[in-house]
């Protein structure tokens, strides 16, 4: 069941319908997955429909458990089946897929980033401290993008997807903001005049051949291929290749390492820390809600939870 034709639909659907480049690819590769396992484990069934009984969906999702998968992966697989589910029309016959129902729990200090290790490792980024001779010639190139990635992350909240899917155009150097598009909605940042000239300045290091062009949907952050010594460039779309989500997810892991600092951090915890100080700082639930384009005021029950513990 290698890329079948329902698949391949849906894909088409999910493009037509304007979801972003990188988006779509986080479907493909969990429904891919899926159908993968449909194969080894179902070779029967036909492969040119979807299975119509619960207990195979249920059975993938046992199988994942059994991997050790994260809560928020097991959510978001299930988010991507339920929507091929629901353009397929099967969503009435086998009701909403709950891959896990196990609930969130709660928040503590190691949720989180100190402002000291937060400052400790945009330092540490670019910083030439700990690198190898080759790391040294790949960091002139990679660095100042790095270091924009983590600004807008450890200062703004935006989560990996959200830089990911960020195009040139999303950015207004003359206004210092941020437009962030997503599913739901487009909200826009004001960013800090040191910040933009972070940003700025990264770009204008990417000679003229790769740099992304204004005004236009090249994306904002770009791959390199550290054995070229080159960006990445897509000649099929004729714009630079963006950087990926799992790109950047092990560049935060490689930048948190060398920075030295204890805690194993990871973008979820830049994030939290984001919303967390804006609680502190008595921002409305409405405001907190549209800066960071949450789905509810629940989400951040969690939060006000752990202040509320932190008082006693």
């Amino acid at each position: 069941m290698n890329n079948p034709i329902i698949l391949h639909d849906f894909l088409a659907y999910l493009e037509a319908s304007g979801k972003k480049t990188s988006t779509i690819s986080m479907y493909q590769h969990d429904l891919e997955k899926f159908f993968e396992w449909l194969t080894r484990y179902h070779s029967k069934l036909d492969q040119k429909t979807l299975p119509k009984d619960l207990k195979y969906y249920e059975g993938y999702f046992m199988y994942l458990k059994e991997k050790k998968l994260s809560e928020a992966t097991l959510r978001r697989v299930t988010s991507h089946l339920n929507g091929l589910l629901k353009y397929y029309s099967l969503t009435d016959q086998l009701g909403i897929l709950k891959g896990t129902t196990k609930k969130q729990r709660e928040l503590t200090d190691t949720d989180f980033i100190t402002e000291v290790d937060a400052s400790i490792l945009l330092h540490s980024v670019v910083s030439y401290e700990h690198l190898s001779d080759m790391q040294l010639q790949i960091h002139k190139y990679i660095g100042p993008r790095n270091h924009s990635i983590l600004i807008l992350m450890l200062r703004y909240g935006l989560t990996i997807n959200e830089v990911v899917s960020l195009n040139i155009l999303d950015i207004n150097f003359g206004q210092n903001t941020l437009t962030i598009s997503t599913n739901k909605t487009n909200r826009t940042l004001e960013l800090s005049k040191h910040d933009k000239k972070i940003i700025y300045d990264y770009l204008s290091t990417i000679p003229l051949l790769f740099r992304p062009k204004d005004y236009t949907d090249d994306p904002l952050f770009i791959s390199f291929h550290p054995q070229k010594m080159a960006y990445w460039y897509d000649y099929s779309l004729n714009k630079p290749k963006r950087i990926s989500v799992i790109g950047t997810k092990r560049m935060i892991e490689r930048e948190v390492k060398r920075s030295g600092i204890k805690a194993h951090v990871r973008s979820t915890h830049f994030r939290n820390s984001c919303v967390l100080d804006q609680i502190r700082k008595g921002y409305s639930n409405e405001s907190i809600i549209s800066y960071f384009g949450l789905s509810s005021r629940h989400a951040l029950y969690r939060f006000k939870r752990y202040l509320k513990s932190k008082r006693y």
